[in-house]
């Protein structure tokens, strides 16, 4: 199961990668300490069912089967059909070590926060900003006040506030990934 307060891996395998992928699907707009025993469960239940050791291969098998959605469904990967959609879209991407930012961001559901997640505790090469609420919140404390709420939709903004996000990583010395999860733990109360 992904430890949602120890995300950051740069040595992931295959399958740790697919499931880490269905966590940062999973955790998009919700609690990962909630979400990440749901996946757990929904990977499980279709190894037993499919027999498959990949989380990608076993939702290819339950797509065959007619039964992906029964299984989310079970395991209560809500919202259902948003997530039906994203897992069928990213199980056919072949090599999530290689992956693109640009290809994460065609398959339905993920965003740029969601891409941007995975690839910064996945590659320790990426060092780019998730601007999720803490680190909002975060800038509005550090005088940022116009930062919004929620994450930006707009592209620009997104990359305004990201600019200035990383401008204060190195100004403390820090890497983009390593204050993200300070502060993420910080405003999510895990510390």
């Amino acid at each position: 199961m992904i430890n949602p307060a120890e995300v950051t891996n740069y040595n992931r395998s295959h399958n740790e990668l697919e499931e880490f992928i269905l966590f940062c699907i999973n955790v998009a707009g919700k609690k990962s300490s909630i979400e990440a025993p749901k996946l757990e469960v929904f990977i499980e239940r279709a190894k037993d069912i499919t027999k498959e050791t990949s989380p990608f291969n076993c939702i290819r098998k339950l797509i065959k089967l007619g039964r992906l959605q029964e299984i989310m469904h079970w395991a209560k990967l809500s919202p259902y059909q948003q997530r039906y959609n994203s897992y069928v879209a990213v199980s056919k991407i072949q090599d999530l070590q290689t992956v693109t930012l640009n290809r994460l961001l065609q398959v339905a559901g993920i965003g740029l926060k969601t891409a941007r997640f995975f690839l910064s505790h996945s590659r320790e090469d990426f060092d780019e900003p998730m601007l999720d609420t803490h680190i909002l919140r975060f800038l509005r404390d550090q005088g940022y006040s116009d930062a919004p709420k929620s994450t930006p939709t707009n592209e620009n903004t997104y990359h305004y506030f990201a600019n200035i996000f990383k401008s204060i990583a190195r100004q403390l010395g820090k890497s983009v990934t390593n204050l993200d999860l300070e502060i993420w733990k910080k405003y999510s109360g895990t510390v």
